[in-house]
C-alpha cells in the first residue's frame, strides 16, 4: 500500500510540472493571453472615452444653454435700457406739460373773463333777435365763471359753447315770433345781416334799420319773398334764392 502512494503522487507531480512546462513553451497561448488582456485594457480605455464624451457633451450642452441664457439676458437688458430712456423722455414731456398747464391755469381765467366781455358787448351791439335766448345764456355762462366751485375746463367749455352758438347764426336762417310796435309778428332773420318782419294777417312787412335801431315798414311787394323765406326758416318749404332789400354793409362791419 505504501509504494502504490508514492508512485500516484509522483506521477501527480509530473504531470503538474509537464504541464507547467508546455505552458510556458506554448507561443499561442502566450498570444491568445496577451490578446485577452489587450481587449480588457482596451475595453478600460473605451469606458474611459465614453465617460469623458458623456461628460463633455453634458459641459457643452451646459455651456449651450448658458450662452442662450446670456444672449436672452442681453436682449433683455437692452429692452429695459430703451423702456427706461423712453420713460425718462415721457417724464420729461409730463413735466413740460405740467408746466405748460399751470401756465395755462394762470393765463385762461383772464382769457375767459376777456371772452364773455366781448360776447356781452357783441350781443348788445348786433341785430336784436333771439333776445331772451341769448340774454338767458349769456347770464348762465357769467354766473358759471363767478362759481368758485366750477372747474376752469367746464367754465371754457360753456363759453366757447356760447361764441360757436353766435358763429352759428351768421350762417343760418332763423324765424321767431316777437312783438313789434304792440303787435305779434312773424320775423325772419337772414344771418346776422337783416331782419324782416310779416305781420300775423300777412299783409303788412317791415325791416330792422340797424343805423336807426328801430323797424321801417317795406312795400307790400316784399311780403311773398319774406313768407317763402319763413317757410325755409322753418324747413317746410326747399332751400331757394330770396330777393329782399339788404342792408348795405356798415363801415367796419
Amino acid at each position: 500500500m505504501r509504494m502504490k502512494f508514492r508512485r500516484g503522487w509522483t506521477c501527480a507531480l509530473l504531470i503538474t510540472a509537464l504541464g507547467t512546462a508546455v505552458a510556458q513553451t506554448d507561443p499561442m497561448g502566450k498570444a491568445i493571453d496577451a490578446t485577452v488582456e489587450s481587449n480588457r485594457a482596451s475595453r478600460a480605455s473605451q469606458d474611459k472615452i465614453d465617460k469623458l464624451d458623456d461628460q463633455t457633451r453634458a459641459m457643452l450642452d451646459r455651456y449651450r444653454s448658458a450662452s442662450w441664457q446670456a444672449q436672452q439676458l442681453t436682449v433683455y437688458a437692452n429692452q429695459l435700457g430703451e423702456l427706461v430712456s423712453a420713460q425718462d423722455a415721457e417724464k420729461a414731456s409730463l413735466n413740460r406739460q405740467i408746466d405748460e398747464m399751470e401756465r395755462t391755469e394762470r393765463e385762461l381765467l383772464p382769457l375767459m373773463l376777456r371772452m364773455v366781455e366781448g360776447l356781452e358787448k357783441f350781443i348788445a351791439l348786433d341785430l336784436p333777435f333771439l333776445a331772451t335766448e341769448r340774454r338767458e345764456r349769456l347770464e348762465s355762462v357769467k354766473k358759471l365763471m363767478g362759481d368758485p366751485g366750477a372747474n376752469n375746463a367746464d367754465k371754457f367749455k360753456r363759453v366757447l359753447e356760447a361764441w360757436q352758438l353766435e358763429a352759428e347764426y351768421g350762417r343760418s336762417l332763423g324765424a321767431e315770433r316777437m312783438e313789434v310796435e304792440n303787435r305779434t309778428v312773424d320775423v325772419l332773420r337772414v344771418g346776422r345781416t337783416a331782419m324782416f318782419y310779416l305781420s300775423a294777417d300777412g299783409k303788412q312787412a317791415g325791416a330792422w334799420d340797424a343805423e336807426q335801431k328801430k323797424w321801417v315798414e317795406l312795400p307790400h311787394e316784399h311780403v311773398s319773398e319774406i313768407r317763402h323765406g319763413l317757410r325755409m326758416a322753418r324747413e317746410t318749404a326747399a332751400p331757394d334764392l330770396l330777393r329782399l332789400p339788404m342792408p348795405a354793409p356798415r363801415a367796419g362791419s
